[in-house]
């Protein structure tokens, strides 16, 4: 093989791996949600927007999120995925569509929207038998917030 073949497909791979949208670790303590600005801080609520040109934007609670799409600072068509923070395994995020949600009043996340995002529907059930509060899917909480 010479080596401009070689080149070539080494560009053709860098540039399909630089194109994959995919969420970014949260930096907790450092990064700032990009709604309220504040720092985001507990490792048990964080989530993201990622749009299709790839940006990624973070936020500290699902409140703020839920703001950040209302006032579509991003356009509904341009949002290629939200993620959301497993609450049963910081810093873990989870597609939110595949999100299985619980609000409690005493979850006290730092926005006040006391929902916790789970993976597996089994921790889900395993909390919530532990501390009671309402069931949601990802598909009821942007019902009952618009």
């Amino acid at each position: 093989m010479n080596w401009k073949l070689l080149l070539n497909f080494a560009c053709i791979g860098f540039l399909v791996s630089a194109c994959t949208i995919e969420p970014k670790a949260i930096d907790f303590g450092n990064d700032d949600c990009d709604y309220c600005k504040m720092t985001i801080s507990d490792s048990r609520f964080g989530a993201e927007v990622l749009t299709k040109k790839g940006r990624v934007y973070k936020f500290d609670d699902m409140h703020c999120v839920n703001g950040f799409l209302e006032d579509e600072i991003v356009p509904e068509d341009q949002v290629h995925s939200i993620w959301l923070v497993d609450f049963s395994n910081p810093e873990h995020l989870i597609r939110a569509e595949k999100s299985f949600l619980l609000y409690n009043e005493k979850l006290q996340s730092p926005m006040g929207a006391n929902i916790a995002a789970f993976e597996k529907e089994e921790e889900l059930h395993k909390y919530h038998a532990e501390h009671s509060g309402e069931i949601l899917k990802w598909s009821d909480f942007l019902n009952a917030q618009h």
